[in-house]
């Protein structure tokens, strides 16, 4: 899917920073819950900061994976702890919140791109349509009215509209050179995940 330069969240135009701020994230809840071991437990919950971002800058795939390395975290963190055990409702109660916010922040967000890009394609369909209007009005009837001109033995006339003709054609083509040198610009390629 591309992805719109233009506007939209930080985390968006910059995947890069985006993945690294996660991967911070990730690093500092770690540190902490092993640095604040009373309160470890409670720490654990601040992971849901980077499977909220991870799912908002790339979508439902990346979001589950955060989720998933949230969860293997909360695991490795429980089997280095003996002195913790945690019923299936306590793993429970930890990581299905998680995996909820990877899945269902991620697939929003996917919606939302798709959203963006169903109205930008909208409206680069409006412009084509507008472009094949202005192409029939201006130039296909300069050429018809000097067909007929020529037809009727008025060679004069007919030069004149296919002159016309020919710099308004000139000027339609510039145009729409632009229009896709513009669409293109707005257009990047979208980040790995």
């Amino acid at each position: 899917m591309d992805r719109l330069v233009a506007g939209g969240p930080w985390f968006r135009r910059n995947p890069q920073w985006a993945a690294l701020v996660t991967a911070a994230l990730f690093v500092a809840v770690t540190v902490l819950r092993l640095v604040a071991t009373h309160e470890a437990d409670a720490a654990g919950l601040l992971y849901a900061l980077p499977v909220a971002l991870a799912a908002m800058a790339f979508g439902r795939a990346v979001g589950t994976t955060a989720a998933l390395c949230a969860a293997g975290l909360l695991w490795a963190w429980v089997a280095g702890h003996p002195e913790v055990s945690l019923t299936a409702v306590g793993w429970a109660s930890r990581v299905v919140p998680l995996v909820l916010l990877g899945v269902l922040v991620g697939a929003a967000a996917d919606a939302v791109e798709e959203g963006t890009e169903a109205r930008l394609a909208l409206a680069v369909a409006e412009v084509r349509r507008r472009d094949a209007a202005e192409v029939n009005d201006e130039i296909l009837q300069r050429l018809t009215v000097a067909k007929w001109r020529l037809e009727g033995g008025s060679a004069d006339g007919a030069a004149v509209l296919l002159d016309e003709a020919m710099v308004q054609a000139q000027q339609l083509v510039s145009t729409l050179l632009e229009d896709v040198e513009l669409d293109d610009r707005l257009r990047v390629k979208p980040p790995i995940g």
